[in-house]
């Protein structure tokens, strides 16, 4: 419960009821327009947007800044020097103390239930101040990542995304981010899949793009086709194919790709049967321009393609049915990610539309098969990402947030990769 101080009122006696709170701390009234929260040396992660982390400040600064708050979370002892309860007391509805300690001591369980109570009933916006900002990031990752339901991987992905500093830049900060991560569940185990009865079945990485070429064939006919494959391990996918014994009927692309050059105008070069596939909306050449709900069959088996634009204008996932279904999703769903949507006509909004609408609706046992992965993860299911995946267990609003401000490099090979692509990976 909040600490209270002799001869000041009450930091919690009561709930008080807050009328017409500002719902984000950049709308909230401030005494001082001069000064940015930057400029105050405040952090405010664009998820959840409205909960600020900060250090101890100065009685000018805090005087400047108390007003935009509609609540305060002081995370040290109530004794300390540094807390400024009188000031702040002028100006936030809510002040409370929580002491949160870190790294030595870590918190009890006790401390982490009353932090925790804290984060889910206080009015926003909300400030989370201890003595340098970090040990409020750690809390602010602990509540979101208990409050979403992540996993160990998906918080730590989670806090990368945002830069927090307890993460990132903290070297002191070590025992603090283990002891998060044991509060949560581990990265969860890729599912154990049975072979499909007839289905050949190979999935192949190129290490220097970390792109997933899909191989699948038919056993009976011993047709074949090939989704994403890459430039470079071109003689690698048809070595594949030729051990197996299996024919290549089509390379289906799930959209134009940045980062690398498709093999596919230059696999039908040398094999003149195969047919190269993609969406029409993609704009890119192709033998087959497909819509949504084409299907591309090889043997007994048939992919249908999902219209999942967002990423660019015209990725397509592939769904193989099945029991389990597979689904290929390209860049659009990642593993505990999604596919960054700042070049290529990238659409957040539409991003997030196309994985909750066309993907969360498949059975939640659907295998994800991505294209890219960068942390030595290959498979996921769908219930996994519904329920651990940190951006699109987001609102829409602030998945739209996210992606504004992850502030990504380019793709090194964008320059070549996009060009190349357009014309099916092969350039007069």
């Amino acid at each position: 419960m909040g600490a209270c101080m002799s001869g000041e009122p009450s930091l919690l006696v009561q709930p008080v009821v807050v009328r017409a709170a500002p719902t984000s701390v950049q709308d909230a009234p401030s005494e001082s327009n001069e000064l940015s929260l930057e400029q105050l040396g405040i952090h405010v992660p664009p998820i959840p947007g409205d909960i600020g982390l900060c250090g101890h400040l100065s009685e000018e600064v805090t005087r400047s800044l108390a007003p935009r708050y509609a609540s305060w979370v002081y995370m040290n002892e109530a004794d300390s020097k540094e807390f400024l309860q009188p000031v702040l007391q002028q100006s936030v509805k809510r002040l409370e103390v929580r002491p949160f300690p870190g790294p030595d001591p870590l918190p009890s369980d006790a401390q982490v239930a009353a932090a925790l109570e804290a984060m889910d009933t206080l009015p926003r916006p909300l400030m989370l101040q201890c003595s340098t900002g970090n040990r409020a990031g750690a809390l602010l990752l602990l509540w979101l990542a208990k409050k979403h339901g992540y996993s160990a991987e998906a918080a730590r992905q989670f806090a990368e995304d945002m830069d927090l500093k307890f993460w990132m830049q903290c070297a002191r900060c070590g025992p603090t981010r283990d002891w998060l991560l044991t509060k949560l569940p581990a990265s969860d185990a890729g599912p154990i899949l049975k072979p499909a009865e007839g289905l050949i079945f190979s999935q192949l990485f190129d290490p220097e793009t970390w792109t997933f070429t899909y191989l699948l064939g038919c056993q009976e006919t011993k047709e074949a086709l090939l989704i994403d494959p890459v430039l470079e391990q071109k003689e690698r996918d048809l070595t594949v194919l030729r051990e197996l014994g299996l024919t290549l009927r089509y390379v289906v692309n799930t959209h134009a790709h940045a980062d690398h050059i498709t093999s596919g105008g230059l696999i039908r070069k040398e094999l003149p049967e195969v047919r190269t596939v993609i969406s029409k909306a993609s704009g890119a050449k192709a033998d087959v321009q497909v819509e949504p709900g084409a299907k591309v069959t090889f043997g007994r088996f048939s992919i249908e393609g999902l219209a999942t634009p967002g990423h660019t204008d015209g990725c397509m996932s592939w769904l193989l049915p099945g029991s389990p279904s597979r689904v290929f999703t390209g860049d659009a769903l990642l593993i505990r990610g999604c596919g960054r949507t700042d070049f290529q006509q990238g659409d957040s909004g539409r991003l997030y539309d196309s994985v909750h609408s066309k993907l969360f609706s498949l059975p939640g046992d659907t295998v994800v098969y991505p294209g890219h992965d960068y942390k030595g993860r290959n498979v996921s299911t769908i219930d996994e990402e519904k329920r651990f995946n940190p951006r699109m267990t987001k609102s829409r609003d602030e998945f739209v947030k996210l992606m504004s401000e992850l502030n990504l490099p380019y793709p090194k090979k964008i320059d070549i990769a996009v060009p190349a692509n357009m014309v099916c990976g092969v350039q007069d």
